[in-house]
C-alpha cells in the first residue's frame, strides 16, 4: 500500500513538479493553502507526510504548521516545508524543527528526500 502525502502549495509550477517526481510512489491529497489542508485532515484523512509551503493564501504554512502542531490528532505526523524563502528568516517564525527543502535545490532530490523522511516513520 502506498503512503500518503498531503501537499500544501498554491504555485501551480510547483505542483506539477511535485506531482511529476512523487506520484508514481506515493498516493497525493494537493490542495492550494492550508486552510484547505486542514479541512482535509479534520474530515478524518490521515497523512503519513506533510509537504508545505510558507507562502500562501486564505492560511499560510506558519498557521498551518502552528495549528497541526497545538492538535494531538495532527501532532505526530512529519511536516516537510519546501519554500523560497530564506530558510534562517523563515526559521524565526516556525514553531518546529521541520525539515526544510528549498525550492532553488533540484526537485529531482526532493523524492530521496521524501523517502528518507517516510522510512523513518
Amino acid at each position: 500500500m502506498k503512503k500518503s502525502i498531503l501537499i500544501l502549495e498554491d504555485d501551480s509550477a510547483t505542483r506539477f513538479l511535485l506531482t511529476h517526481y512523487l506520484s508514481t510512489e506515493y498516493d497525493l491529497s494537493i490542495y492550494e493553502n492550508g486552510l484547505e489542508g486542514l479541512a482535509w485532515l479534520e474530515k478524518g484523512n490521515n497523512a503519513d507526510l506533510i509537504i508545505t509551503d510558507l507562502e500562501m493564501p486564505k492560511m499560510d504554512g506558519f498557521q498551518f504548521i502552528a495549528r497541526t502542531r497545538n492538535d494531538d490528532r495532527f501532532r505526530d505526523i512529519p511536516i516537510l516545508i519546501t519554500s523560497s524563502l530564506d530558510e534562517a528568516q523563515a526559521r524565526k517564525k516556525i514553531k518546529c524543527d521541520c525539515p526544510y527543502f528549498q525550492k532553488s535545490a533540484e526537485f529531482s532530490s526532493l523524492k530521496s528526500f521524501v523517502s528518507r523522511m517516510l522510512n523513518e516513520v
